[in-house]
């Protein structure tokens, strides 16, 4: 048997079964054995310490992606007192679960304001921010990247919009391909289509000073590199993901 799959298992008894085998939990078993992931299997998550329900079958959040929300979160801390952070205003956009979003509003007791497009995600996104307790400092947009987004002057936009080149399909594990919503994974110009209108648009949605942190593919680098040459409005660097890979573009907002 496959050591991951043995794993999951045994992660699926504990988390839904409480230990107690049955035939419910050895169908769900063949459907692990299948590659229906466990996370949706169980039906949730925990993201830095937040409840994240997966019922509506959104983009699961990846350890790469809690890592450098992590970083994000311990940089504020680090920067500002608790009164400072109370007033920050920060932007989760193509917020999927909601993870980033809630995990900033719940550690930096921060507003957030969370941008989804999908109907059954806005759903599973206020279910998620009572269940965590932080529905007073967050708002909730139905919106396509910033069409129905508020038009003010963030702090910080965080991101993590679909980047994967569908060319590149054959690198995407299968069990993704098949369950996965292709739609927040897959993205034109060769996955950097939402990037791109990221950094042309979110300069008119940041204080001054202010950042936007953006996921990507860490082979996307030097086309990013490339595309930022002739946009003075930005300085820009990249942080890298627990495998020493480039995996945020940080943009800062010159004057």
């Amino acid at each position: 048997m496959n050591s991951i799959v043995s794993q999951e298992k045994k992660w699926l008894l504990a988390e839904k079964y409480s230990g107690i085998q049955s035939n419910e939990y050895e169908a769900e078993c063949k459907l692990l054995e299948a590659g229906v992931p466990v996370a949706y299997l169980i039906g949730n998550i925990e993201f830095l310490g937040c409840h994240i329900d997966l019922s509506s079958k959104p983009l699961i959040p990846r350890a790469e992606t809690e890592y450098w929300v992590d970083i994000f979160i311990k940089r504020q801390k680090e920067k500002y007192s608790e009164t400072e952070l109370r007033n920050l205003e920060l932007l989760d956009i193509f917020a999927g679960s909601g993870c980033i979003g809630i995990a900033c509003a719940t550690h930096l007791q921060s507003h957030v304001t969370i941008g989804e497009l999908q109907e059954q995600n806005i759903k599973q996104i206020l279910q998620n921010t009572s269940h965590n307790k932080c529905i007073t400092n967050t708002d909730l947009f139905r919106s396509d990247v910033f069409s129905d987004i508020p038009k003010k002057a963030y702090d910080y936009v965080l991101a993590n919009p679909p980047y994967i080149d569908a060319a590149r399909e054959e690198v995407v594990q299968s069990s993704v391909l098949d369950n996965e919503d292709h739609v927040a994974l897959f993205a034109p110009e060769q996955g950097l289509l939402f990037v791109y209108q990221l950094i042309d648009e979110s300069a008119e949605y940041l204080k001054t000073g202010g950042e936007i942190w953006i996921e990507f593919d860490p082979w996307q680098t030097d086309l990013i590199d490339q595309y930022l040459k002739n946009k003075p409005q930005w300085s820009h660097t990249y942080l890298q993901d627990q495998y020493k890979k480039d995996r945020v573009l940080i943009l800062t907002k010159n004057s």
